[in-house]
């Protein structure tokens, strides 16, 4: 019991009746001033689905704004392993502008996906279209070896 009490003491420092009202009273000066304060910036992670059907695994990955350019994809053939990243610059700063709300993620992004073993490595396509990556990995048929073990 105790612990929970410290807890909802520790939270409610965070949001202290000064700092709420203050917000409340005047929420434009919470604005974010000085945008190369890069700490005010979310890390940009694209969102980013993979999926198999009978004849090829699937990569798509969301990323809005970049060009062919910027993004990077490696295949690791020993550990299997597909990698995008990339790098979103932050934008120029205007002179005498003054940020009120910032919400577009800034930075270097890196996003590795674990192959099949049943997958083509020389066979990979990558297309970027209207900010989205897809990424088609074609399947091959494995060889089944079967060999005799003899008893001693």
């Amino acid at each position: 019991m105790q612990s929970n009490n410290k807890n909802n003491r520790q939270l409610a420092n965070l949001f202290n009746d000064d700092w709420i009202d203050h917000f409340f009273v005047n929420p434009w000066a919470f604005s974010l001033q000085n945008r190369d304060d890069d700490r005010l910036l979310k890390e940009f992670k694209p969102r980013t689905d993979v999926s198999e059907t009978a004849n090829e695994v699937k990569v798509v990955c969301n990323v809005p704004g970049m060009k062919k350019e910027d993004i990077k994809i490696d295949v690791d053939e020993q550990h299997r392993t597909l990698t995008i990243s990339g790098e979103v610059k932050k934008e120029k700063k205007e002179e005498n502008e003054t940020y009120h709300c910032v919400e577009r993620s800034v930075g270097s992004f890196s996003r590795s996906v674990y192959l099949p073993k049943n997958v083509d490595l020389d066979g990979i396509k990558a297309n970027l279209e209207h900010g989205v990556l897809r990424v088609n990995i074609p399947k091959k048929t494995l060889e089944r070896k079967t060999r005799s073990v003899n008893i001693d």
